[in-house]
């Protein structure tokens, strides 16, 4: 499936978050497997935006008062909307019907959630 880049950022403190969590041994390792996949994108996007740092910022970092801050966040946006290709399956709800979650991350996982 096609995902954009920021809503795998989105995912990923949500994801961290149930799977500290008991569930059924199927759940645990298909969310493993989807946490796994995942990360790939994740790691990429994080060196990719360290590059965007060094390039418009100063020492590593980069200040909102910075001249370069608009196009900083600019081509960080445009990341962000860009499409990846994943290879992952969705979740069956009813396998995360003992999950809690809040209504906040549940948004953010929604697109790995089957009903």
């Amino acid at each position: 499936m096609k995902v954009k880049i920021g809503t795998i950022v989105s995912t990923a403190e949500p994801l961290g978050k149930i799977m500290s969590q008991s569930m059924p041994i199927a759940t645990s390792f298909r969310l493993k497997e989807i946490l796994g996949k995942l990360q790939e994108v994740l790691n990429t996007y994080d060196e990719s935006r360290k590059e965007l740092i060094q390039k418009h910022g100063k020492d590593g970092e980069i200040k909102p008062e910075s001249k370069n801050f608009p196009k900083f966040v600019s081509e960080l946006e445009e990341l962000l909307a860009t499409e990846t290709k994943v290879d992952i399956e969705k979740v069956a709800q009813s396998s995360l019907s003992k999950v809690e979650v809040s209504p906040t991350d549940l948004m953010a996982l929604d697109w790995l959630i089957e009903e």
